[in-house]
């Protein structure tokens, strides 16, 4: 009897150390499924942050082309008066009255206006659209006109009258229209634009625009409004390139040319 039930208390204790290693083993999985399941939370959240990164760099990416466009708007952009002249199909200089030199290109709805050198009639009042087959002809020959230009591409090329050859001389101050030279003084609220040897006066008025770009005033950056007493400061010292819309002898615009 004794020896039966020790029987029956090793059969239990076995039964108990078995029930008590399949609890561990089944523990252990669990543990194993649960670090499994963590470990792909883990995936997947490094797999959001690689999209997040990737997201990132797409707004890199993105950044790419913006800085294409500050490549793009570090091209020159401004307002030359001068002598164009003929590099490319599409492509062309402006040199100032200084002599520097600045390359331009053409684009189809750039604005070509001529004054009897690149179409058009040289006495005439108004500018006359002209194609860019007579732009590339006269810019062989050289004339001189204003090129107002944006990253590069001249949005408007307006041929100088004073460029024109009309034999009528700089000095008359009643004519009308576009003229680019080297601005002088002459006396207050006069001034003078100066071009190969010869001499134009025109006057200023209270509503006369003047725009500078780092000579009148302002800088080289920026298209800055100045006063008639900055204009006349500059004037003085002399060798500023500008470009003058005049109506019957009145600047309404002075344009200081970028340099």
């Amino acid at each position: 009897m004794l020896r039966t039930h020790r029987r029956k208390s090793v059969l239990a204790a076995a039964a108990l150390v078995a029930a008590t290693m399949l609890l561990t083993a089944c523990q252990g999985e669990d543990t194993e499924d649960g670090g499994k399941s963590t470990g792909a939370t883990a995936s997947d959240s490094a797999a959001k942050g690689k999209s997040d990164d990737g997201g990132s760099g797409t707004g890199t990416g993105g950044k790419s082309p913006s800085g294409s466009k500050g490549s793009k708007s570090g091209m020159v952009s401004g307002k030359w008066a001068g002598t164009v002249a003929y590099l490319a199909p599409g492509k062309y200089t402006i040199t100032d009255a200084n002599g520097a030199e600045q390359a331009f290109f053409t684009a189809e709805d750039t604005d070509i206006e001529g004054a009897g050198k690149i179409c058009g009639d040289a006495d005439g009042q108004a500018a006359t659209p002209c194609t860019e087959e007579e732009l590339e002809a006269a810019a062989k020959q050289g004339f001189g006109a204003t090129v107002d230009v944006k990253d590069g591409v001249a949005v408007s090329i307006i041929e100088d009258h004073t460029d024109s050859g009309n034999g009528n001389g700089m000095g008359e101050g009643e004519r009308s229209g576009l003229f680019s030279g080297t601005l002088g003084y002459m006396a207050p609220g006069k001034y003078s634009l100066s071009r190969d040897g010869n001499e134009r006066a025109f006057f200023t008025a209270t509503d006369t625009v003047i725009n500078g770009a780092g000579w009148i005033c302002g800088d080289a950056q920026t298209v800055t409004p100045c006063t008639e007493e900055d204009l006349e400061a500059a004037a003085r010292k002399g060798s500023v390139a500008v470009a003058v819309q005049v109506e019957d002898g009145v600047a309404v615009t002075i344009d200081e040319e970028h340099n």
